[in-house]
């Protein structure tokens, strides 16, 4: 499903315009960001959890170039699906 898909089942669903729901929709995902930038966590009870991982440095290796790279420190954003959901697409 793309964004557009969505924005339209959004809509139809919500029985509101299709520019309303991408608002709407581009509002809850630019939160979610925040929050992980702010190195929080959202839980969507029944769905599941946003996180914001710190990966140590490490080092890495390059097979084009050969070579062994330092990695610094960085984020990551992670999901964990509630068992809920992991129930229900397994039905």
């Amino acid at each position: 499903m793309t964004k557009q898909e969505l924005i339209k089942e959004l809509a139809a669903r919500s029985e509101i315009t299709q520019k309303d729901a991408r608002e709407v929709l581009e509002a809850i995902l630019e939160e979610i960001v925040l929050i992980l930038e702010e190195g929080d966590h959202y839980n969507q009870p029944g769905f599941g959890t946003f996180r914001s991982e710190i990966k140590n440095e490490r080092i890495s290796y390059n097979p084009s170039l050969k070579k062994r790279m330092r990695l610094p420190v960085s984020r990551k954003a992670t999901f964990r699906p509630s068992e809920k959901l992991k129930r229900r697409i397994n039905e």
